[in-house]
């Protein structure tokens, strides 16, 4: 990371992801004690797929907005705009009090969170076609790290507040945020030379989803995303409440679980991508990670109580950790090199947004799922990966050139 920009962008990345991961190992279960206690129009269990999802609807309605408009008036601006609603919606998360309070509160913190498009744009805009692979690598990095300490520092403080746990845990995912607001502010200049004057609206969010599916290549690729970050997310949708209600696990427990998970993952993707790249190639990539993920989500709730679960945990952790590490990337750097410069930001605003899409499906489908036998999202979730495997091999058979250069441009449908 030779280049201070792309050390002060992981740091932004870094810090944003840190305050996510703080809420994993405390919101489905809160989210099911609030919702428990209220007269809803649904179970509790489908009540923390909504929960989850409305964060990441939120992110699929506006990540394709956030990086159109970083193509119009900067990466910068749009970073710096929604760590500002992080702050907001993390401190409301702390003063939750009831089910409709913390929906409110994570409606907020997704929009917020809807920069991740301009991130990537930011890291396209001054990293050179070959390279890129390895520095989408670098949010991967970031992801896995703020997964190592958000979690156990998240279960540690909602322990360790008592009575207050929770806002302890709000309020000081919020002065995170603000520390991330301060970092940006002053080191991270602006990255987007040429400007574009396309103007979005909400509704070319479903517009351009239309029509970039009709992509040759792309559309490919859009549609094994979709179904890859869904099955993946089904097992972050129901994970806690299954290791809580089957396994007794503290939230502090639950915390380091998912600790785990990011040191695998940073591991993963911040080491081994490079490696990868060269010697294996992203569309090997792709193939590789699918069978991956369908091994590591299918064997999660199979063991009972005891050494035997510590021990499957970990086997599908790694598994997880491999098949995401190599997947994201691969698809990041795929859709990067079919589009033109002066189009990164919307092309990966829609990247991100079918990801938001997939993500506010997962978690509903996997806790309605849950609701009638906790084994099933994982079940379900591997036999997606299946499918998501034999799109992959179609279309590698279709990218016939080296992966160090680009690939050749899609036709328009």
């Amino acid at each position: 990371m030779k280049d201070k920009r792309i050390l002060t962008l992981f740091l932004t990345i870094f810090i944003d992801l840190l305050g996510f991961g703080v809420v994993i190992p405390i919101l489905p279960n809160l989210a099911k004690s609030l919702a428990s206690g209220s007269a809803l129009p649904f179970n509790p269990d489908v009540a923390v797929g909504v929960v989850v999802g409305s964060f990441s609807i939120i992110q699929f309605l506006f990540a394709p907005i956030f990086g159109s408009l970083s193509d119009r008036i900067g990466r910068r601006p749009i970073l710096l705009v929604s760590i500002l609603f992080n702050i907001v919606g993390y401190i409301l998360f702390g003063l939750s009090s009831s089910f409709v309070f913390l929906l409110l509160a994570r409606i907020v913190s997704g929009f917020g969170s809807a920069n991740i498009a301009a991130a990537q744009a930011y890291i396209a805009d001054i990293t050179p076609p070959e390279d890129r692979a390895k520095r989408m690598g670098i949010i991967g990095a970031a992801f896995g790290l703020g997964f190592v300490f958000g979690p156990p520092i998240g279960g540690w403080l909602y322990h360790a507040g008592g009575d207050h746990g929770l806002r302890w845990v709000g309020f000081f995912t919020a002065a995170l945020c603000a520390l991330n607001f301060l970092l940006a502010w002053f080191m991270l200049p602006e990255s987007l030379e040429s400007k574009s004057a396309h103007k979005r609206k909400v509704s070319d969010t479903f517009k351009g989803l239309v029509t970039v599916w009709k992509l040759d290549v792309i559309g490919e690729l859009f549609v094994i995303n979709f179904i890859y970050i869904a099955a993946f997310s089904m097992m972050y949708g129901s994970s806690s409440v299954l290791w809580k209600e089957k396994y007794l696990l503290t939230p502090a427990g639950i915390g380091n679980i998912f600790g785990f998970i990011g040191i695998c993952g940073a591991i993963v993707q911040g080491g081994l991508i490079g490696f990868f790249t060269n010697r294996v190639g992203v569309r090997k990539m792709l193939l590789w990670g699918c069978p991956a993920i369908a091994m590591g989500l299918m064997i999660i709730p199979l063991p009972e109580a005891g050494n035997a679960f510590y021990v499957v945990q970990v086997i599908s952790i790694v598994l997880l950790s491999l098949g995401n590490g190599l997947m994201m990337p691969a698809i990041n750097s795929l859709v990067s090199r079919n589009t033109p410069p002066e189009s990164q930001g919307r092309m990966l605003g829609l990247l991100q947004s079918t990801s938001s899409l997939a993500r506010a499906f997962g978690p509903f489908i996997a806790m309605v799922l849950y609701h009638q036998f906790s084994s099933l999202p994982y079940l379900v979730g591997g036999g997606l990966m299946v499918v998501a495997f034999f799109l992959s091999l179609i279309l590698s058979k279709t990218l016939r050139v080296s992966d160090p250069d680009p690939v050749a441009k899609p036709s328009k449908g």
